[in-house]
């Protein structure tokens, strides 16, 4: 048994955590008024259950029907944003639902278990939902769909069940599939964000308590992969995201499997945009330590829900038509310093082309360097009392995004690896891995990463992190004793790190509390691990590195970083 969740919130990371919560449903608490709906509906489902709905009608002639917009909302059918509703002057009934859980004053059932496809005569209320909207006497027959966060998650379980009157999906910073993006991305318990949503959600503790108990991907949450179904979707998909965002990899997979296995008649119809953004920054309108210029708020073509919808539904030739199929921003020095950075960019798939895998090596001096070596062990401490604190990142309830990072260098369970001086920009722009080798792996442990803008003036600024899970392996495996290789996955970005900047990589056993930690009940404080780092052993990082490469001459490029 480990001790998971065992730490209590101490009072700074209670308001920090309840004011978090409140800015993640400020769409329902800290807007302005929103008009009463023009009906109140019921919704039957196929199990005879009937979910409550608020519905917005344009103003025209009486019996007039016109194209219907859904959201599907967690929340509940008052949790409107104003800019839906600018959709009603549009041209467009907007209809927003509430979801099963939502309904469930016991606040025991599993949010979103009954909004997927159905494969096994299971409730599928998203698809019912659907239907029985193309039908209803407001609507002219199709139904498109609108949402973000939470309520994008109920675009993703629906698009598989292909209902035949769905035209189309905006689907803002949600995850494609809970397991790997939401609750246990990396192996490991999502705390912060996790307990935070489900109290959020009324949700009962038991639900919490569950969850924690299905720390092993398995059938049940194969019903919350909407990615392994993606050769069902048949319409558009928009997808939104940001490089701090909490769902970032999930929006980014999400759109390379519908782009390569939708049904054809959609396949060439998605688009992607990745901005400079947390999942809160529509309300804060900050970046981490820095705040949002207004060149950073939005794409050079910003394809907005009227405009989408109007392309897909109503055959508009707006700027849909002529719109890249990516567009994303290219980050730089945050105080806006001269670099290649700081701009928006375009490509035809994801990832761009033009990238070349360079791996640096870890030292046990503290070296990121493009020349393999034969290093001294090194060894990671812990302290139970103490785990190594979350600054900044990809967080939904606490301080979001690029944070200065300084302060943990001077902790004795860190480990600082840098690069020399930067001789010019660095553009690193796609997946982000890491090959650990470790050994003396007697508990489970976490091997957590951070990935560094080291700035002449010592501030080391977040810009990706990622965690893996290793658990020890068995006395009757063969060479137990022997390093091995531990693959941690920092998810994406695109990034210039300027000329005399440094890149660097913060590597520790705990990242608390945006993961949670595990430590067997008789540690205390010790080693947590051993990293190798050699010939033998290389530890790495591999960076996706934008042509041309002539910062470091002796870089290793690769085409690919697993063999």
């Amino acid at each position: 048994m480990f001790m998971r969740g065992c730490f209590f919130f101490t009072p700074v990371f209670r308001f920090v955590f309840l004011s978090g919560a409140l800015a993640c449903a400020s769409v329902c608490a800290d807007q302005p008024a929103i008009p009463p709906p023009d009906r109140v509906i019921e919704i039957a489902m196929r199990d005879g259950v009937n979910l409550p709905a608020n519905v917005y009608l344009p103003r025209g002639k009486a019996g007039t029907k016109f194209p219907c917009v859904l959201v599907r909302h967690p929340l509940g059918k008052d949790c409107v944003d104003p800019q839906w509703l600018s959709l009603v002057s549009g041209g467009y009934v907007l209809v927003v639902q509430s979801t099963r859980s939502c309904c469930d004053e016991t606040g025991k059932t599993i949010p979103y278990i009954s909004d997927g496809w159905s494969d096994d005569h299971r409730p599928a209320d998203g698809y019912d939902t659907v239907q029985w909207l193309s039908s209803a006497d407001f609507c002219e027959g199709s139904v498109s769909t609108i949402g973000v966060s939470a309520s994008g998650i109920t675009e993703f379980l629906l698009a598989p069940a292909s209902p035949p009157n769905l035209c189309c999906q905006f689907i803002e910073m949600a995850p494609p599939s809970m397991y790997q993006y939401a609750i246990y991305p990396g192996g490991e318990f999502r705390k912060e964000q996790v307990e935070g949503w489900l109290q959020l959600h009324r949700r009962h503790h038991s639900v919490t308590e569950w969850l924690k108990g299905k720390s092993r991907y398995d059938a049940f949450w194969g019903r919350f992969n909407a990615i392994d179904y993606a050769d069902q979707i048949r319409v558009p998909q928009l997808h939104v995201g940001g490089w701090f965002d909490i769902f970032l990899q999930g929006t980014i997979d999400a759109f390379f499997a519908a782009q390569q296995h939708s049904q054809p008649e959609a396949r060439q119809k998605h688009k992607l945009v990745i901005g400079p953004w947390g999942h809160r920054w529509r309300y804060t309108g900050k970046l981490g330590d820095f705040v949002l210029k207004s060149e950073q708020s939005a794409p050079p073509v910003n394809i907005t829900h009227q405009i989408w919808l109007d392309h897909h539904v109503k055959g508009a030739k707006n700027e849909v038509t002529t719109a890249p199929v990516v567009q994303y921003y290219v980050m730089g020095p945050f105080d806006g310093s001269s670099s290649k950075g700081n701009c928006w960019r375009t490509a035809d798939s994801w990832p761009p082309l033009g990238a070349e895998y360079n791996r640096f090596f870890l030292s046990s001096e503290g070296q990121l360097s493009p020349k393999e070596g034969d290093c001294k062990p090194f060894s990671v401490a812990f302290d139970t009392k103490n785990p190594v604190p979350t600054i900044g990142g990809r967080n939904l309830f606490m301080p979001d995004g690029p944070r200065d990072l300084k302060v943990l260098t001077e902790r004795k369970d860190v480990a600082v690896f840098m690069t020399e001086e930067l001789k010019e920009d660095v553009e690193v722009t796609g997946r982000l891995w890491a090959n650990m080798y470790l050994a003396d792996v007697e508990h489970e442990r976490d091997v957590c990463l951070r990935l560094l803008d080291v700035w002449p003036s010592g501030e080391m600024y977040l810009i990706a992190e990622g965690i893996s899970h290793v658990m020890p392996r068995g006395s009757y495996e063969s060479h137990a004793k022997d390093p091995r290789l531990v693959i941690v996955d920092l998810w994406s970005t695109s990034m210039v790190f300027a000329r005399g900047h440094r890149i660097g990589l913060l590597l520790s056993a705990s990242n608390y509390p945006a993961y949670d930690v595990c430590f067997a009940p008789e540690e205390d404080k010790g080693m947590a691990f051993t990293i190798h780092s050699s010939k033998k052993y290389p530890s790495s990082l591999a960076l996706p590195i934008m042509k041309p490469v002539s910062v470091i001459s002796q870089a290793t490029k690769e085409s690919a970083i697993l063999e």
